[in-house]
């Protein structure tokens, strides 16, 4: 069926950029320095989650928890209600752990943004053969910095304002698992749009266009999405992946492009 094919093809593309790193040794020097920059920043990530996880852990388990029972038989209600109570708490830590971890994912890119935008033009070129812009350099990149981390902050801003009011909902404990899930499909979905962004900035996208290509080509970004977010969740590998997924979004789009035309699998 067209929609498995398509699921599993994007699924392959996720991992296209790192063949398509290996073949072309150039680009090495555009996709090393995202790699440090996103080392440093879920460094920090760490350790936020490490200082905040009291507070996280309270805010989660706290609001829902029966006192003892007098009386042996008052367990027979109460036992199931921390039971309950224990499972919802569970789920909001791991909701509140992925928010945390790919809020700062997400930073992360903005941060490295200049350079991950040369590195998508780069890409782009190698797998068209056409020219996109002759002035690609180190500077260049340095000084598009604020151009540049404003474009991701306001990509970051739309990913933390729906996974708030995803997590809030989830508070409500016959909420809890429908949302737990509306967040991961959310972010599966996210996660093509963000590291197809940077060829989509080259073409001038509005934002509701993106969201338009990602819908129009949906088994496509489902299968990628998934790829890129099992590979980032793998401990090591997510501190270098982000060039990798760049590239293998540069791809995507044009892959989206290709389908439009009928023509084949791009590069």
């Amino acid at each position: 069926m067209r929609f498995i094919n398509d699921g599993v093809h994007g699924f392959q593309l996720a991992f296209r950029g790192a063949e398509f790193l290996r073949q072309h040794p150039a680009l090495w020097k555009w996709a090393s320095l995202p790699a440090v920059i996103n080392l440093l920043v879920f460094s920090l990530a760490f350790a936020v989650f490490l200082n905040y996880y009291p507070a996280i852990h309270d805010l989660a388990t706290g609001f829902f928890y029966p006192t003892t029972p007098d009386s042996w038989y008052g367990w027979i209600w109460v036992a199931p209600l921390r039971f309950l109570a224990l499972l919802i708490g569970l789920i909001l830590i791991a909701a509140a752990l992925v928010i945390l971890y790919f809020t700062f994912l997400l930073l992360g890119t903005a941060v490295a943004a200049p350079f991950l935008d040369v590195l998508a033009q780069r890409v782009e070129e190698i797998a068209t053969g056409r020219i996109t812009d002759d002035h690609l350099t180190l500077r260049a990149a340095f000084r598009s910095i604020g151009a540049s981390i404003v474009v991701e902050l306001k990509k970051l801003g739309f990913f933390l304002g729906v996974q708030l009011v995803l997590f809030l909902l989830g508070l409500i404990p016959i909420f809890t698992p429908f949302t737990v899930l509306a967040a991961t499909l959310f972010t599966i979905l996210f996660l093509p749009l963000e590291y197809a962004g940077f060829a989509m900035d080259h073409r001038h996208m509005t934002f509701a266009a993106r969201r338009q290509r990602i819908w129009q080509h949906r088994w496509l970004m489902l299968g990628f999405g998934a790829a890129a977010f099992l590979t980032l969740l793998i401990p090591l590998l997510n501190f270098i992946c982000l060039p990798v997924l760049v590239v293998s979004g540069t791809l995507l789009l044009l892959q989206t492009e290709e389908n439009e035309r009928g023509v084949g699998t791009a590069g």
